[in-house]
């Protein structure tokens, strides 16, 4: 999955700063909150993957699909929430990276 495609090229737009991108400050909280998102969506993605298959599981393509789809909206919503504590975290760094331009 691309995280560029997940962010949109609308979401971030990035200001130079010597050689490092940083997105603008107007977009920092919206790109730490989907980032957080993808990998929440990453971590239920190995998590379904210890899951067995046979009897309540087929693992039809239909199957994958709606799985892989409320993976999305589950990541979605832990992210708008309180989260994991990801997005905090990088929005710390970035506020910190901001202040010493």
């Amino acid at each position: 999955m691309d995280p560029l495609k997940i962010l949109g090229t609308q979401s971030v737009q990035v200001a130079d700063v010597g050689q490092a991108k940083l997105p603008a400050s107007q977009d920092s909280k919206q790109a730490a909150q989907q980032f957080e998102a993808l990998l929440v969506q990453e971590m239920l993605k190995s998590m379904w993957a210890t899951v067995p298959q046979g009897e309540l599981l087929s693992g039809s393509h239909e199957e994958k699909m709606y799985r892989d789809m409320l993976n999305e909206a589950v990541a979605s919503s832990i992210s708008e929430g309180r989260g994991i504590g990801i997005k905090e975290v990088i929005l710390k760094d970035l506020d910190g990276l901001s202040k010493k331009r």
